[in-house]
């Protein structure tokens, strides 16, 4: 019982890894992913990726948006955001949520388009914070 799994993200092909599940975080909430799924294509919103490798224990990784394809015992995801818990440093992150925050408060100055970016940069960054720290805390 397996599948073929590839996280592909502008920069790299993250993952690439025959897996017995994935579980993502899809635009409707945590979904799971098990051999011969039902074909579908989604939407994924920014939160925890965790996939279980056939010759190794649970990973898990940070995701942004994008789309995953199951099609047969292929899961394909494509995703702006990809990263381990060693991939993020904590510092920046809190750095990048304080200017993010301090530019929102100037909401009026800025397009409908602009305050939706933010926005977006500010939740992926939440997550990327929560996910290291609740990593760091497991020693994941």
């Amino acid at each position: 019982m397996s599948m073929e799994f590839k996280v592909i993200t502008p920069d790299e092909v993250a993952v690439t890894a025959t897996v017995e599940y994935v579980y993502l975080p899809g635009s409707l909430g945590e979904m799971g992913v098990l051999e011969h799924h039902t074909a579908l294509i989604t939407s994924l919103e920014p939160g925890e990726l965790r996939y279980k490798p056939m010759d190794g224990p649970e990973e898990s990784m940070v995701v942004g948006t994008g789309f995953v394809q199951v099609n047969g015992n292929q899961v394909l995801m494509v995703t702006d955001l990809a990263l381990n818990s060693s991939q993020i440093d904590e510092g920046s992150v809190e750095r990048a949520i304080q200017e993010a925050q301090e530019v929102l408060k100037t909401r009026s100055e800025m397009s409908r388009e602009e305050q939706a970016r933010f926005e977006a940069n500010l939740t992926k960054q939440i997550m990327m914070l929560n996910f290291k720290r609740k990593h760091k805390s497991s020693g994941r």
